[in-house]
């Protein structure tokens, strides 16, 4: 989906930076050449175009579109709908008319984004997405609805403004500094509208003349019970039952001294102090707002730590100061840190788990099957990953493919093994049972690509031979990013897990070459962990000098022993050409006088693991 901003003011830098941040192709154009990424000219090359210009601009604006781009979703975000969707209209557009209830400067999260209009594009139902996965309140009303609704609130909230500000213009000048919070937060209010462009004020006053008149006529009745205090408190005894909604106002008026322009050392420090007691409160706030996602993660069975999402809030935070963004970022990353410590307490996730993600993944159905929730997973996009995230401490255990029936070992497992400083201790069998997946139900005739990872691809060699001979191959890092490459023309082989997940349609089942097609994880944690006493078996790695009989006399210190290799794989040394390492597993056990032995025979050895095969593995009160 390419997006253009049609207008890079406030508004427009907002959504360029918010929809940038998400991966997505954006540029934008001005009538500024200065603020343009493109020219007038490739306004055509764009599925959705946000039209970001003051309310004077518009109809110019979709003009000037409409002579180079009918075919794109417009998106309107003006504050008053009569005076756009006319020209949409007028023009054919298809377009998705909101109302962003926020400014250039403010953040999407919890802001309310009004729906007005919707044509049924899919690209509507992307980007509404992306604004409810930030946080953002969607709600859907009339396009009559939404300008009387505006009139109640936009015009209401800047009218008393405007009447605060010239009651008391020329009364304070600039000395207005021992006003009350309330007032001070009002002051700043009214100054914020006042600075910006009168003219949409202007147009949003015009939509609200009939309830200035209410607001004038209550203006009177209100003076005239203020007079008697009987009537006061009966009026503010009837107000209280729907105005209640005072939890944490303290916050609201004490971030205004976050605004003060502070001088002197002494104001300066009680500044500081001020910010400090401030942000404090807010980590508060963000860690009581974890344990109510963590609580919401239990009911949906979500991992707690979702990496690319945290990926996205990083990119968006540094893109919004100059301030260092290394510094920026690990502060941040210290905050979600806090907050998912104790999202995970509250849950009693006691150790975390690396997989390979993401969610639908063979890797997460096994790891389901041994935990049992989704909960402590934390989802690589590699093997190496997951090994660097357990020698870190990021996690506590991985799983990791070590072989398949069908393709054997799997050698990037096997290489991280050797490099990393983790060990070994537990193994699973799963059985890999592949499908055809597929967004709607097709023939198999009509299948023009294939997407998945060339692992699965291989272990499904003979069906697409022999049913789609026809169709592309295109190779993907995991079984679940195949899904996301999916259009109406291509299916994906993938777990059935991930076909619920993902609401696709099963084309055919258990299309793997062998019917008994199973796969061997290893379950790592970083070196040095407890030995129970009851693992059944070896990993190990070791070099040999490149001379006749040096592996066999390796070989024999398990002969005389009666120690069977079940396992036993060379692989380059990374030295020179020829110098190889070999690793092998020892069905036992081995002992340390067996391995000082191995040790005495080798040029290196390195015992990679004692471990059993489990079923389950505990991660809530291990």
């Amino acid at each position: 989906m390419r997006i253009l901003i049609y207008g890079m003011g406030g508004m427009g830098g907002i959504f360029h930076r918010f929809f940038e941040n998400r991966g997505y192709f954006v540029k934008g154009y001005d009538l500024n050449p200065d603020r343009s990424e493109v020219s007038y000219g490739e306004i055509d090359g764009f599925d959705v175009i946000f039209l970001c210009v003051p309310m004077d601009e518009i109809e110019n604006a979709l003009e000037d579109i409409a002579r180079k781009n009918r075919s794109a979703l417009i998106v309107d975000i003006s504050t008053l709908k009569n005076l756009a969707i006319p020209h949409l209209e007028r023009l054919g557009f298809d377009y998705l008319s909101i109302h962003p209830m926020f400014g250039p400067d403010s953040e999407i999260g919890l802001s309310n984004i009004i729906v007005v209009h919707e044509s049924g594009r899919e690209e509507e139902r992307v980007i509404l997405e992306e604004f409810r996965r930030a946080g953002a309140i969607i709600s859907h009303i009339s396009v009559e609805e939404h300008d009387r609704k505006m009139a109640e609130i936009q015009g209401t909230a800047h009218f008393l403004l405007f009447l605060f500000a010239l009651t008391l213009r020329g009364r304070f000048g600039k000395a207005y500094h021992y006003g009350s919070p309330i007032f001070l937060v009002m002051h700043k209010l009214a100054s914020r509208i006042i600075n910006q462009d009168w003219r949409l004020y202007y147009h949003i006053q015009k939509n609200a003349e009939e309830l200035r008149k209410e607001i004038l006529e209550n203006a009177r009745v209100l003076d005239e019970i203020m007079k008697d205090e009987r009537s006061f408190k009966g009026l503010v005894d009837e107000l209280r039952e729907e105005f209640d909604d005072y939890r944490d106002s303290t916050i609201v008026l004490d971030a205004y001294k976050t605004t003060v322009n502070a001088e002197g050392i002494d104001m300066l420090r009680g500044y500081i102090r001020a910010i400090d007691s401030l942000v404090l409160r807010l980590i508060e706030k963000r860690v009581e707002a974890g344990r109510k996602v963590a609580m919401e993660k239990l009911k949906l069975n979500e991992p707690v730590e979702i990496s690319h999402v945290e990926d996205v809030k990083l990119r968006e935070l540094v893109t919004k100061t100059e301030l260092n963004p290394v510094m920026v970022s690990e502060i941040f990353e210290r905050l979600m840190k806090l907050t998912k410590e104790e999202e995970y307490r509250i849950l009693g996730v006691r150790k975390k788990v690396a997989v390979l993600g993401p969610p639908g993944s063979f890797s997460e159905e096994t790891a389901l099957k041994l935990v049992g929730s989704r909960l402590p997973l934390i989802y690589q996009s590699k093997v190496e990953d997951i090994f660097l995230a357990v020698e870190s401490g990021k996690a506590d255990y991985g799983i990791v493919p070590i072989e398949n029936s069908l393709q054997g070992t799997v050698l990037q497992t096997l290489d991280a093994l050797l490099r990393h400083d983790v060990e070994v201790f537990a193994e699973y069998e799963s059985e890999i049972r592949h499908n055809l997946v597929a967004k709607k139900r097709l023939p198999l005739r009509d299948i023009e690509v294939v997407y998945s990872h060339p692992q699965a691809i291989a272990q499904c060699s003979e069906f697409i031979n022999n049913y789609l001979p026809h169709a592309e191959i295109r190779y993907t890092r995991t079984t679940s990013e195949a899904i996301e490459m999916l259009d109406d023309r291509s299916a994906a082989i993938a777990s059935e897990l991930a076909a619920k997940l993902y609401r696709l349609q099963v084309i055919k089942r258990d299309i793997q070459s062998l019917t008994s097609n199973r796969t061997r994880f290893y379950i790592i944690r970083r070196s040095g962990g407890s030995v129970n006493g009851d693992e059944s078996l070896t990993c190990l790695f070791f070099g040999v000098d490149d001379r006749p009989g040096a592996l066999y006399r390796v070989l024999e210190v398990f002969y005389k022993n009666g120690i069977n290799l079940r396992k036993l794989e060379s692989r380059p040394a990374g030295t020179r050409l020829g110098d190889y390492i070999f690793f092998a597993e020892a069905e036992e056990k081995l002992g340390e006088n067996i391995v000082e032995e191995i040790k005495k025979r080798t040029t290196f050895c390195k015992v990679a693991g004692f471990f059993r095969k489990v079923d389950r593995l505990d991660v809530f009160t291990g």
